[in-house]
């Protein structure tokens, strides 16, 4: 298992002069990715968010989850990007889930209707490959004696 902190060049400022904070952790479990995203997940930041999956897809990868547990906030281009994220994986064969929205997060996902049409997990365990998996992940990350 790895992890890799990703976040935008300072903090973007919102109309009302307030800081916007919007971050990534990727935690990597063989070839599964889990996007753990904090903050607000506005337009200042969707295209981040975006950009940084389009680099994962780059690579081999077997699917990607997004835990949604620490988003405080979700606007329309936030949930357009989610959207577009979800097709992406869809097209290319990738597994994809969202796990624990919260608040605002799932009451939009709810208003708006698309509740019942994304992947949605309560755990994390989702994002994790089968268990015989990632016992081959530990011994490869074994060091040798």
């Amino acid at each position: 298992m790895s992890y890799l902190n990703l976040s935008p060049k300072g903090p973007a400022i919102s109309g009302a002069g307030r800081p916007l904070h919007f971050g990534v952790q990727d935690v990597v479990w063989g070839r599964c990715h889990t996007l753990f995203l904090r903050g607000e997940l506005d337009l200042a930041a969707s295209d981040y968010m975006e950009a940084v999956v389009f680099c994962l897809l780059l690579d081999t990868i077997e699917g990607i989850t997004l835990d949604l547990s620490k988003l405080s906030f979700v606007d329309a281009a936030g949930l357009r990007a989610l959207l577009a994220v979800r097709e992406l994986c869809r097209h290319r064969g990738y597994a994809f889930s969202l796990t624990r929205p919260m608040g605002q997060v799932r009451r939009l996902f709810e208003l708006t209707g698309v509740a019942g049409d994304l992947p949605i997990a309560n755990t994390v365990q989702a994002s994790r490959p089968p268990r015989e998996q990632r016992r081959r992940l530990r011994a490869l990350s074994t060091p040798q004696r």
